[in-house]
């Protein structure tokens, strides 16, 4: 079990979460490595497969290395381009779409 530590860095994404934004939210992703980060996916309109790899890989990336990354709020668009591709990764969607 790790120390108590900072609150969460709060990271608000893009509205629109396309190929041209992908590599720039990997970017962003990364510059927070090594810290919890919640993600703010209220403003998002619109959501492409190539950001949600980019989410899970850094999902994945943080859980093992016993952070949290998880998306906290979300837009409605947000939620349901991810139940449309099948996404169930709890982190990436707010906990009251998880009921």
């Amino acid at each position: 079990m790790r120390p108590m530590t900072a609150p969460p860095k709060v990271l608000k994404l893009p509205d629109i979460l396309d190929l041209n934004a992908a590599s720039r939210l990997h970017e962003q992703v990364l510059a927070h490595k090594g810290e919890d980060i919640d993600l703010d996916a209220t403003e998002v309109t619109r959501v492409g497969a190539q950001c949600v790899q980019v989410l899970l890989a850094a999902v994945l990336s943080w859980r093992s290395e016993d952070r949290t990354l998880a998306v906290r709020t979300a837009s409605e668009s947000y939620v349901k381009t991810l139940q449309l591709l099948g996404i169930s990764e709890e982190a990436l969607l707010p906990k009251e779409m998880l009921k």
